[in-house]
């Protein structure tokens, strides 16, 4: 076989050249694409991993703000029923310097002791009902025992006890078998109305108060 002329192997030459020129730059296009796909990839990811971690760093920024808030809230409501019950007490402990008042006005309570003996009577089982005072009123008591009994409860046996009780003032009222008794002591009701008081006196105190949570359906 002879040799093919040397213009065949040039033109031969030149289209391999330009083949390869050609699959260089489809090769070189194609990893441009791909590059371009690769960054914008990244890009999208690198952006959407920064909107994660935003969002994470706001969601937690938030619930710390909440954690804080809340504490503060906690920490405020905590001082502000301190200061309620500070108030109540020292408003409930005047109660009792009224009643200091109340007996150093005799007829007033007299009065009052009356009214406190014919409601024990009304309300225990029939037969003789003991009455204990305490030991400073019951030496005047003695002595107007008679008048006093017969204008409380003219229906009734009310004995005055020897044994005096402890107390500020007012009258324990029971059967003489002490199976029943009403305490019309100032102590005995002050517990039975301890409650009644304390709302009473929140009542007067923190009048706004009392009404918002009426609103919100009594207190939690």
């Amino acid at each position: 076989m002879s040799a093919p002329p040397d213009n065949q192997l040039l033109d031969l030459e030149r289209a391999i050249m330009a083949r390869a020129k050609e699959l260089a730059q489809e090769f070189h296009d194609k990893a441009q694409r791909q590059r371009d796909i690769i960054l914008r990839d990244a890009a999208e990811h690198l952006h959407l991993a920064e909107e994660r971690e935003v969002l994470v760093a706001k969601a937690e920024a938030e619930r710390h703000f909440r954690r804080v808030t809340q504490a503060s809230e906690l920490r405020m409501q905590g001082r502000l029923d301190q200061l309620r019950w500070e108030m109540v007490q020292t408003v409930q402990s005047r109660l009792a310097e009224r009643m200091q008042g109340l007996r150093e006005d005799r007829a007033a309570y007299r009065d009052w002791l009356i009214g406190m003996l014919r409601e024990a009577a009304a309300v225990l089982p029939k037969g003789a009902l003991v009455v204990e005072a305490n030991s400073d009123d019951r030496t005047w008591l003695a002595a107007e025992w008679d008048a006093l009994s017969q204008a409380a409860a003219p229906d009734r046996e009310l004995v005055l006890a020897e044994q005096a009780t402890d107390g500020r003032g007012g009258l324990v009222v029971r059967t003489r078998d002490n199976r029943a008794k009403v305490d019309n002591r100032f102590e005995g009701r002050l517990a039975r109305l301890e409650a009644a008081v304390q709302r009473t006196i929140l009542q007067q105190l923190f009048p706004a108060d009392i009404n918002a949570s009426a609103r919100n359906g009594g207190p939690q």
